[in-house]
């Protein structure tokens, strides 16, 4: 018995769950890089406020020196 391969009246039909399949793999990559960078964005943004919190709090301590000093 001979066996028929597929030809292109099947290829017709398969291609658009193909191409569905690959539109939903290439928006869920799109969609996970998205929120990395969401989160990235976030961490660092996270960082600076905390890099701002410590500065600030140092110079409130030397202005609080630097008054003392000249009371004295």
């Amino acid at each position: 018995m001979v066996e028929k391969s597929p030809g292109p009246s099947t290829d017709l039909f398969v291609w658009p769950f193909v191409a569905g399949k690959m539109a939903t793999e290439m928006a869920l990559t799109a969609s996970v890089s998205f929120a990395r960078m969401v989160q990235i964005a976030a961490q660092s943004t996270n960082t600076a406020l905390d890099k701002y919190i410590e500065l600030a709090e140092q110079e409130m301590k030397r202005a609080q020196r630097r008054e003392s000093v000249k009371v004295e």
